[in-house]
């Protein structure tokens, strides 16, 4: 009987203890649904849908809220919600803003009584009664339809069409071009005058100006003969030295070339102007663009059959290093994946036209990119060492760029100079500075204690001068130049790019859309970047002479093909010519890849001598000239307003800069002011351009953004460039120089004469008369009695000119 109570008494707890639990559970349910419904649902429609919902079709991360299914089964990352477990749920994580790369919502965090709400919902089990909802769809990059896209389609080799004005085209570029524009019922404009040609074939190849007396023999000898005349003239230019220093500038913007790093932490690149220098040459001897892509995507890793030809190939790798890095990071990984992601945008930008950083956190939102493939470029990057203990010596938090030695044993010769020297080089060198800039400040000493503390630092100065000598004597030369890591591996995907958050590796490997038959494969065994610069400089790259010789008739032109030159995916432009343009790039590759020969058939062309002049009835129907019925004008880039400058002001050097920058110390220059300003009169791309911190007539006149790849550079007219031609000492100097050479080849009381000299001078032609007569004008005014007027009125006539748009301004 007791057993049979005892039995009884437990089954009777037992289902009190179970109903008990049941009831509380229900009471919980309950509980969770008003809280999601009086609290976290209105919260989410709020915040969230904008970017997390079925109704806006946006779902960011693979994610919506709108739904149960949609937060159960997550995005990218897997379930935003883990119910009973808010510390376990991504959704929490996110709101709570604790994870620098993962912060939700991204225009300002919930108020702290919304996080609470959130989390309260959470744990009581995230009771959601839509039960009818669904996922988001995860779309899928679709390669085969991707191919279909005019940029990913293998190069179409086109005849040039037949036209009805036969004697109007010099080339089969005009035929293109006629074509279409007699199609279209339009007519191309008139030749430009042989003066205007002139300054403008100078400008375009040299970046600098004709003198007055090649003017006059142009002008003389295409009277007789235009093409002979335009065809000796492009060819002596091609040859010149000056043509490097202007065409290798255009690659230098592609390559975000800069002698300093930039960013929080600025210090300078002392052996930068190797690559620079290595670049304009490259152009001067017409390297054919396909071995100017491998040497900089791999020259460390080409074949070399010299000395020399593996110095220059080392030295054209420093393409990957020149980006702008955050030196500080305390997060390796995360730096790595940095500077892997900015040698990728890079690389996608500058030779494929393509966004590529845009699939960093997830498949590109308009290309055919898969996220995967980002990551497959990523682990080439990764297994290339960039980065290396910074120079100064180990600190958990800094890093420093790779450097190589040049010349016999460089590599070791560097490291073993590094390993004795290092803490001696950097002393001196910092010391070296500061003496300089101590006697700069005591240059005025008039107290004993100020002439004896400027005797202290000249002694300073030579002493470690004469160490400095010594120790460079001692270095190898050395370039910023990337190498091999000792174990090559895939790298994984990173979910939303965040480095924490890995999915699965993927093998290294190129764009799927732009694959074709006879590519090449990554060798395991090493980081695959030679085979990534092979893949880029094949012929059989769809993209590749695309983007090149568009950057080419971009220049000339003033407006690519494609307008867009940085961007040939689904949000640029599409071709103005399309067949012009597959007709260049297959020419272009048959030509050997020579840049001189497609520069010298465009300059050539009858569409190149077009004048600028609007046409009203053009106009009309093609507002924008995109079918090139005339030239486009252009304003003189800020290095040939400088140059300009100089050049009429008999001060310009023409030699070749190299390290000007060695007196600078080896940390953080940032806030060095008036001791970062080098006072040379070489041309201006041998000037060091330092990041944030460049010159004023560059920052003015839209000078490239030298953190990032720019193939376009902004196109201002503002107010400072017009002020900046009247206050600048630059200019002022310029003008005052420029009026005694004038004075001195025209007789001063003969007005007329030294106001044509001045217009020969600086715009390259003669003026006509109402230029004539306005400044003969103005040049009265300056002066009184009959002596005629001083170099100061000279040089304010100059600048006169200087001021106007016809010196800025090609036309």
């Amino acid at each position: 009987m007791r057993a049979w109570f005892a039995c009884n008494w437990l089954v009777a707890f037992a289902f009190l203890f179970v109903f008990a639990g049941s009831a509380a559970a229900d009471e919980e349910s309950s509980r969770g649904l008003t809280q999601f419904n009086d609290y976290v649902e209105p919260l989410l429609k709020q915040r969230c849908y904008d970017c997390h919902s079925h109704e806006t079709g946006e779902a960011n991360g693979g994610l919506v809220l709108d739904s149960r299914a949609g937060w159960s089964v997550g995005g990218d990352s897997g379930p935003a919600v883990v119910p009973g477990q808010p510390e376990k749920s991504l959704l929490i994580e996110a709101v709570g803003y604790d994870n620098e790369d993962l912060q939700m919502p991204p225009d300002g965090k919930l108020s702290d009584d919304e996080i609470a709400a959130l989390v309260k919902w959470v744990k009581l089990g995230a009771a959601d009664p839509r039960g009818d909802g669904k996922a988001a769809e995860r779309a899928t990059v679709d390669i085969e339809q991707g191919r279909k896209f005019w940029s990913f389609q293998p190069l179409q080799k086109a005849s040039p069409p037949p036209v009805n004005r036969a004697d109007w085209p010099r080339d089969d570029i005009d035929r293109f071009l006629l074509a279409r524009l007699e199609q279209e019922g339009l007519s191309p404009s008139t030749d430009a005058a042989p003066a205007i040609l002139l300054r403008r074939v100078y400008y375009d190849l040299t970046g600098l100006p004709p003198s007055p007396t090649e003017v006059d023999d142009f002008q003389k000898k295409a009277a007789a003969d235009m093409d002979a005349a335009l065809a000796k003239v492009v060819e002596r230019l091609l040859n010149s030295a000056q043509f490097g220093e202007k065409w290798g500038r255009h690659w230098l913007d592609l390559a975000r070339y800069a002698d300093s790093n930039g960013s929080s932490f600025n210090p300078p690149f002392r052996s930068a102007w190797r690559y620079r220098n290595l670049v304009i040459d490259a152009y001067n001897r017409d390297l054919p663009y396909d071995r100017f892509v491998a040497m900089q995507i791999a020259g460390d890793l080409l074949p070399y059959a010299s000395q020399q030809e593996r110095d220059e190939n080392l030295t054209a790798s420093a393409y990957l290093m020149l980006g702008s890095k955050v030196l500080g990071l305390f997060d390796k990984e995360q730096l790595y994946l940095d500077v892997a992601d900015e040698q990728i945008d890079t690389i996608g930008k500058s030779m494929l036209g393509l966004t590529l950083g845009c699939a960093r956190c997830h498949d590109h939102k308009f290309d055919p990119l898969p996220q995967s493939d980002y990551y497959a470029l990523a682990g080439i990057f990764t297994s290339t060492v960039t980065l290396d203990d910074r120079l100064g010596g180990a600190k958990e938090d800094e890093s420093d760029w790779s450097r190589r030695g040049l010349g016999p044993g460089g590599d070791e010769r560097l490291r073993e100079f590094l390993r004795k020297n290092r803490y001696q080089w950097i002393k001196a060198t910092q010391k070296r500075f500061q003496a300089q800039k101590r006697i700069g400040e005591l240059k005025d000493a008039s107290t004993d204690e100020e002439r004896a503390e400027l005797e202290k630092a000249r002694a300073e100065l030579k002493t470690y001068s004469d160490q400095l000598d010594e120790l460079a004597a001692a270095m190898p030369p050395y370039v910023l130049a990337p190498r091999e890591v000792t174990s090559p591996a895939d790298t994984a995907l990173r979910i939303r790019g965040v480095p924490a958050s890995k999915g699965d590796l993927v093998p290294r490997g190129f764009l799927q859309v732009a694959a074709f038959p006879s590519q090449p494969s990554v060798d395991r065994r090493h980081s695959g970047r030679l085979e990534l610069a092979e893949w880029i400089a094949s012929p059989e790259h769809p993209l590749t002479a695309r983007v090149y010789v568009n950057r080419i008739w971009k220049h000339l032109f003033r407006e690519g093909l494609v307008r867009t030159v940085d961007n040939f995916g689904a949000r640029g432009e599409a071709p103005t010519q399309p067949q012009l343009l597959d007709y260049l790039a297959a020419r272009f590759i048959d030509d050997g890849w020579s840049t001189k020969r497609l520069i010298r058939s465009l300059v050539l062309s009858r569409a190149y001598r077009m004048s600028s002049t609007n046409k009203s009835s053009a106009a009309e129907s093609d507002p924008e000239n995109r079918r090139l019925w005339r030239q486009n004008a252009r304003r003189l880039e800020p290095e040939e307003i400088r140059d300009t400058l100089l050049l009429i002001s008999g001060r310009l050097d023409a030699s070749q800069g190299a390290g000007m920058i060695d007196h600078l110390p080896i940390g953080d220059i940032s806030n060095l002011g008036e001791a970062l300003e080098i006072g040379d009169n070489r041309r201006t791309v041998y000037q060091p351009v330092f990041r944030t911190l460049e010159p004023d007539v560059l920052q003015i006149f839209d000078f490239a953004n030298s953190a990032v790849t720019i193939g376009d550079r902004p196109k201002t007219i503002v107010a400072p460039q017009a002020l900046y031609l009247l206050n600048s000492p630059l200019v002022q100097d310029s003008c005052v120089l420029a009026a005694k050479r004038i004075t001195a080849e025209a007789p001063r009381e003969n007005a007329d004469e030294l106001i044509k000299r001045a217009f020969s001078m600086l715009i390259g032609r003669r003026a006509t008369p109402s230029e004539l007569e306005i400044l003969d004008r103005y040049l009265e005014k300056q002066y009184e009695g009959p002596e005629g007027p001083t170099d100061h009125d000279v040089s304010k006539l100059v600048q006169t000119i200087l001021g106007s748009t016809q010196f800025q301004f090609l036309p």
